[in-house]
């Protein structure tokens, strides 16, 4: 299993997101209001980021090959498998380009807790990360087993993910607004059974809350 683009988020995380939030601390905060979105925003696009690279870089495992495949059912024209034979050494490199492009059209355009559902299926498959309640919301941390006492919040993995992500996408692409989109709300509603408040604040304690979550994350991802 290629685990790289995990190890380079987490030392991503390591050393400039948490760095990064402990000098914000000496912000007071109507001065690092602004600051704080950028960070959380950065964060959350590089987890999803590594989403992306590691789904990609593991794309001969079954699970993903199956996936990588899926689409392609047609005939295989001469010229274009002798093209292909015709590259020698460089056949394995031609074939991950096919499979890649068959998880860039498939996988990789599916919400951000699908993906990372389907990479603990790859590397965790025994783990439980789309509706065990597992996370501690109050402060980003991973536990066996929550008892929920949020009905706003998702407590799954997945769910807590999708949560972080739809917040980036209101910043993102409502114009910055504290509102969560309308198809946010209603996807995480229709995957997590969760109704999340209208509008939410993003805190220096949201990211670290968010800090926690991903490397608790990014931990059990490593466990090979």
């Amino acid at each position: 299993m290629n685990i790289s683009a995990i190890n380079d988020f987490r030392k991503f995380v390591e050393k400039e997101v948490e760095p990064g939030a402990r000098d914000l601390e000496n912000l007071d905060e109507k001065n690092r209001v602004h600051v704080q979105k950028l960070v959380f925003t950065n964060l959350v696009d590089r987890f999803d980021t590594m989403l992306d690279v590691s789904l990609l870089e593991n794309c001969r495992t079954e699970i993903l090959l199956d996936i990588a495949l899926r689409d392609l059912s047609g005939p295989v024209v001469e010229s274009d498998l002798m093209k292909l034979l015709m590259q020698g050494e460089k056949i394995q490199d031609a074939l991950d380009v096919k499979l890649k492009n068959g998880l860039r059209n498939s996988t990789l355009r599916e919400r951000h807790s699908k993906k990372l559902s389907t990479l603990f299926s790859v590397l965790q498959p025994n783990v439980n990360c789309w509706s065990a309640p597992r996370v501690n919301i109050s402060i980003g941390e991973i536990s066996e087993q929550i008892k929920p006492q949020n009905k706003k919040i998702p407590y799954s993995i997945c769910g807590y993910a999708d949560w972080l992500y739809s917040r980036r996408n209101s910043v993102v692409h409502g114009g910055g607004t504290n509102k969560y989109l309308a198809n946010d709300i209603a996807q995480i509603k229709r995957l997590f059974k969760v109704e999340v408040t209208q509008t939410f604040k993003i805190k220096l304690s949201s990211l670290e809350n968010a800090i926690a979550f991903y490397k608790d994350v990014t931990s059990m991802l490593k466990e090979i």
